[in-house]
């Protein structure tokens, strides 16, 4: 039994399926106050928890939407964004990695984002999202890190949460708009001219459907830079 900390972009097919199954199976122990598995470290963990579990629950479906993986197993709404990750880890962050990336290997399986292999690949996956948040805490990250000559993967775990703990604040309208302007740069030479009018004729609420619309245009044009950007799975609802 276990839920990754990590982004689900992270995670292969079969991880995202079976965190989607223990989330579940967690809120049923722990909701339901059953005795199963209920000191399991998971279990314990989660236990205050649950608007956390929650959310990664509402994350990882996301993510399988994106990969267009069915979806009919809804859980309750968690209070907006009343995240609070103050438990320990049952392993950290860059311990997750590295016990994904030797499963992986071993298996030959992979999910829709490599993972990193170093402080600036994860901020690569993790920049438009942390800028969706507010331009602040995006300039804050770039500029730390641009006084770095290296930064291995190890030695990132206070960066590592950092990032996820900035994944979990609520996105502003106006910082979103900011980053689809970002986005659209990457295509606006090459898109075709029914594509501009799309983006030029966007109405101001619909954000959402830009960032799927600039997902599809990834991969049309075969932009893997974005493609493998964690923003896509957090603002993107195809229900």
């Amino acid at each position: 039994m276990r839920v990754w900390d990590i982004h689900p972009g992270y995670l292969s097919r079969q991880s995202l399926l079976g965190q989607h199954a223990e989330i579940h199976a967690l809120l049923s122990i722990i909701e339901g106050d059953k005795k199963g598995y209920a000191q399991h470290p998971e279990t314990l963990r989660w236990k205050n928890q649950l608007n956390c579990l929650k959310y990664k629950h509402d994350l990882s479906v996301l993510e399988m939407k994106l990969r267009n993986f069915n979806h009919s197993s809804p859980c309750a709404a968690c209070s907006d964004h009343d995240v609070d990750r103050t438990m320990d880890y049952v392993d950290t962050p860059v311990d997750q990695i590295n016990i994904l990336r030797q499963k992986y290997r071993n298996k030959k399986q992979a999910g829709r984002i490599p993972l990193p292999n170093n402080a600036y690949e994860l901020w690569a996956h993790h920049k438009y999202s942390v800028m969706a948040r507010g331009y602040n805490h995006y300039k804050m990250i770039q500029d730390y890190l641009s006084l770095k000559e290296r930064h291995p993967l190890e030695e990132s775990g206070c960066l590592i949460r950092q990032i996820m703990e900035i994944m979990e604040k609520p996105v502003t309208v106006p910082a979103l708009g900011s980053v689809i302007e970002h986005l659209w740069g990457y295509f606006k030479r090459e898109a075709s001219e029914a594509e501009k009018a799309v983006y030029i004729n966007r109405k101001p609420e619909d954000f959402g459907l830009l960032v799927r619309f600039i997902y599809n245009l990834s991969q049309k044009y075969d932009c893997t830079y974005l493609l493998q950007s964690t923003i896509f799975a957090d603002f993107t609802d195809q229900s």
